[in-house]
């Protein structure tokens, strides 16, 4: 549990750094969107057995392998298919465990396409069709996605592996180039989430983790929060 814990609270720490990392070689892409769960048996509580937790939003910045027209075309992600395998409690955090998911990247035509529409109370007939329409640019499977809710205030974070698996950009990938990828980002109650929607997400998918890790003591970890 100690070792449970000190991952905990080390990953909650870990995507303040993010933007900080933006500038990387080894930056994918970076997303801002927002978060809800489909199903959700129970409304009142996140995370539940039982629930499908659902991301949708835009992708402002692509970087190489990926080779796009942000000013043409509007770029857009879904990632579904995930469900809770776990939910541990640990202090104010709650950590949840979910089943591998997929995560889709959409380009759109500004011009002629269909602008992406968060709508309210999703699913909706604007949300997530309004983000899965035009051409699939990338596709990938999510696979270990963790998500590290603080209870106290409703924000959180998240990790998991990203493989690229297909879209219109598989081919501009070496075979090694499509495994290993870190996908993280943070969630928070921003005032603008609209009605039905959980979080507010902000992340980065990365060739390597934001941050390296290092061996600190049980004791000398909950001291910083003391």
């Amino acid at each position: 549990m100690k070792k449970l814990a000190t991952r905990v609270l080390l990953s909650a720490l870990l995507f303040a750094a993010l933007p900080s990392v933006a500038g990387a070689q080894s930056l994918l892409f970076d997303y801002l969107g927002f978060d809800y769960e489909s199903p959700n048996p129970n409304p009142a509580t996140f995370g539940e057995l039982g629930s499908g937790y659902v991301g949708l939003g835009t992708v402002p910045g692509l970087f190489a392998p990926l080779v796009g027209n942000v000013v043409a075309n509007e770029y857009t992600y879904v990632m579904n298919g995930l469900t809770p395998i776990s939910v541990t409690p640990v202090g104010s955090y709650l950590v949840i465990d979910y089943s591998p998911g997929t995560l889709s990247i959409y380009e759109d035509s500004r011009s002629t396409g269909t602008i992406a529409d968060y709508g309210t109370n999703p699913p909706s007939a604007v949300a997530p069709a309004s983000f899965t329409d035009g051409v699939l640019f990338l596709q990938g499977a999510i696979t270990g996605f963790q998500f590290v809710l603080n209870t106290a205030n409703g924000t959180g974070s998240f990790e998991s592996h990203f493989d690229v698996t297909g879209g219109a950009q598989l081919g501009n990938f070496a075979l090694n180039q499509r495994s290993g990828w870190q996908f993280a980002g943070a969630s928070g109650n921003a005032l603008n989430i609209p009605a039905g929607y959980a979080h507010q997400i902000d992340g980065q998918t990365f060739l390597d983790p934001p941050l390296p890790t290092r061996n600190i003591t049980w004791g000398k970890l909950k001291a910083t929060y003391r």
